[in-house]
C-alpha cells in the first residue's frame, strides 16, 4: 500500500510537476507536427488536381479538334454500276466434225538393247544378270525361250547371242573379240651395231 502522507509532501510535489510537463511536452510537440502533415496532404491533393486538370484539358482539346475536322457536307457512297450482261453465245451452223482417230500402234523399239547384261553363253543357253539376289541372280535362257521379257533367238559360241527384247531384235556380244593388234604389221628389224665383243 502506498503511504498517502508522503504523497502530500514533497514527492507528491515532483510527481505533479512531472505528469503537467510531460502533457505540455505532448501539446507542444504535437503542434509543431501537426503542420508537417497537413503540408503533405496538400502538397498530394494539388498534384493529383493538377494532372487531372491537365488530363481533362487535352480531353477538350481533342474534342475541339474533332469538331472542328468534322465536315458539313458528306459524300455520298458510290454505288458500284452493275456490269452488262455476257452477249449470247454465237452459235455455228457448220456441224461439227469428229477428230479422225489415227491409230499409233505400239511404240517403236529402242535403238540399242537395254535389257540385263549377258553373262555367259553355254551350248545353246543364255546367262544373263537378274535383277535380283540369291538363286534368281542369273537368267538362265534358252533357244526359243522367253523369260522377264527377253527372247533368245539364236546363239554363237563363243560371243554373240541374239536376243528380241521389247519388240525389237539385238545382237549382244559376250566380249569384243579383236584381231587388229596381229593383223598390224611386224615393226622394221633393227641393227646390231650397239653391241660389242668382250675379249675373255
Amino acid at each position: 500500500m502506498i503511504d498517502t502522507s508522503k504523497l502530500k509532501g514533497p514527492l507528491g510535489l515532483s510527481i505533479l510537476s512531472i505528469a503537467v510537463l510531460l502533457v505540455l511536452g505532448i501539446i507542444g510537440i504535437s503542434s509543431i507536427v501537426s503542420p508537417l502533415f497537413g503540408r503533405s496532404n496538400s502538397m498530394v491533393n494539388s498534384t493529383t488536381s493538377n494532372t487531372l486538370l491537365k488530363q481533362h484539358e487535352s480531353y477538350i482539346a481533342m474534342d475541339i479538334a474533332r469538331f472542328n475536322g468534322r465536315s458539313a457536307f458528306f459524300k455520298p457512297i458510290r454505288i458500284a454500276v452493275p456490269l452488262p450482261p455476257p452477249p449470247p453465245p454465237i452459235e455455228n451452223d457448220t456441224p461439227e466434225v469428229p477428230d479422225t482417230i489415227i491409230e499409233q500402234g505400239p511404240p517403236p523399239a529402242p535403238a540399242n538393247y537395254m535389257g540385263p547384261a549377258l553373262i555367259a553363253i553355254i551350248g545353246d543357253e543364255a546367262w544373263f544378270k537378274g535383277s535380283s539376289s540369291g538363286p534368281d541372280s542369273v537368267l538362265k535362257i534358252k533357244i526359243g525361250e522367253e523369260s522377264q521379257g527377253i527372247k533368245v533367238i539364236s546363239t554363237s559360241a563363243p560371243s554373240l547371242v541374239t536376243v528380241e527384247h521389247r519388240r525389237g531384235i539385238y545382237p549382244i556380244h559376250l566380249f569384243e573379240s579383236s584381231e587388229d593388234f596381229f593383223r598390224e604389221e611386224a615393226l622394221p628389224p633393227t641393227s646390231n651395231d650397239f653391241l660389242q665383243e668382250v675379249e675373255g
